[in-house]
Order: C-alpha cells, then structure tokens, then sequence
C-alpha cells in the first residue's frame, strides 16, 4: 500500500509540474497471433498471421515519460483446436466434438500504459512501455474440422456467440523513435500482447473445459505529431 501510495504522489507531483504536453499519431504493422491453453481440452495448433492499426495519444508528463493510449482494430488470424458442445448430424441432445478451427476475428482495443523513453544520441530515443488493455469483440468467423463416428466434416460459421464479448489483457512494449522535426516524430515498435481472460464464453467453459488466451507480437510502424 505504501509503494502504490508513493508511485501515485509521484505522478500527481509530476503532472502539476506544468510540462503536460499531448502527442497523437498514427501506427500500423502485422502482428503473428497464437493461442495460449489454459486445459487439456484446448491448444494451440500453429501461427496466424494478422494486421493491426490503431491510433496513438501520448500525454506527456514530462519529456520522457508519457501515458500512452488510444485505439486500436486488430485483424486476428489463429489456429487451434479444443472441445466444442454442439448438436451433430441427427442426435437430438448436443454432445461434446475436438474441433479443428482456423479463426478469423476482428476487436477493438483500448489501451492504457506508461511510457518511458531514454535518450540515445542526436534525434533518436529508445522507448519501453507496459500496461494493459480492454478489447470489444467484433467478428469471430471459423473454419471447423471435426470426425464424429469416423464422419469428418468441414464448414465455415459465424462463431461470436462462443467468445466474450470483452476481454482483458497485459500489453508490453519496446521500440526507437526518430525526430524529424520539432513537431514530428516516426517510431517503430515491437509489442507483446497477452490476455488474461478466457476467450470462450463461460457456459462453453463450464460444457467442456475449453479455456485459451489470444497472444500476439505485433510490428509497428508509426507517426507522432
């Protein structure tokens, strides 16, 4: 309690030192997405290739350091496979299937971090920042295999009403930003961003066991203004 105590007197102290100054711009870069299991009944089965842009607001409480935010729409692509309750070919009662699903989704992310940037020589500044983030779920669109009795079976669905709605995660960062002009800045970034929560709705976790986690390190390039 005491530490956070100290952590908020210095940020209040900080902000009332007058520098208060706000940056925007703009970013966008791939971003190579996988799924995390938290159970036997889900895992991970390669590597998706994504897209992400976003804009950034960057209020500076004094010259190198800043609490970044903003917006950002992520294009997610994964591969994974866990157990899915559902009703197949004529039985009457839904019954558990392993599914094979490719997914294509898109979220909106609302960040929040601390930034600190450290001076490296003439116009350029390296950057590390963490925090976290607040995502809404868009769009989830899936390609599912699955066997049932030695029957395979492949098909494309709309599959938002299996994920939350919202989903929390912790957001990290590192990059370089260069100076160009007193009013302009380019960066480029890496970013490592991990959910906290189930991306499954609760009653698909509480049916089967099904518990994964969106993960992704994203590459971005920007500009601030």
């Amino acid at each position: 309690m005491k530490r956070i105590s100290l952590i908020i007197s210095f940020v209040v102290v900080v902000a009332m030192s007058g520098y208060a100054q706000t940056r925007i711009g703009l970013k966008f870069g791939p971003t190579f997405n996988w799924a995390s299991s938290g159970s036997i009944a889900a895992k991970n089965d390669g590597l998706g290739l994504g897209f992400r842009t976003g804009l950034v607001v960057d209020y500076h409480l004094t010259e190198n350091i800043a609490v970044s935010s903003g917006a950002n729409l992520n294009l997610i692509r994964m591969r994974y496979t866990f157990t899915d309750h559902r009703y197949v070919d004529d039985f009457l009662e839904k019954t558990d299937v392993h599914v094979a699903r490719r997914l294509k989704a898109i979220n909106v992310e609302v960040p929040l971090k601390i930034k600190v940037k450290f001076d490296i020589v003439d116009s350029f500044k390296a950057f590390v920042e963490a925090g976290g983030g607040m995502s809404f779920n868009v769009r989830d669109i899936g390609k599912d295999n699955y066997t049932f009795y030695w029957v395979s079976s492949e098909n494309y669905n709309n599959c938002t009403n299996q994920y939350r709605l919202f989903q929390a995660s912790m957001v990290f960062g590192v990059g370089a930003e260069y100076e160009i002009n007193r009013n302009l800045s380019a960066f480029v970034q890496f970013t490592f961003d991990h959910a906290f929560t189930n991306t499954f709705v609760k009653t698909l976790e509480q049916q089967t066991g099904s518990i994964l986690r969106n993960n992704f390190i994203g590459l971005e390039v920007g500009v601030m203004h």
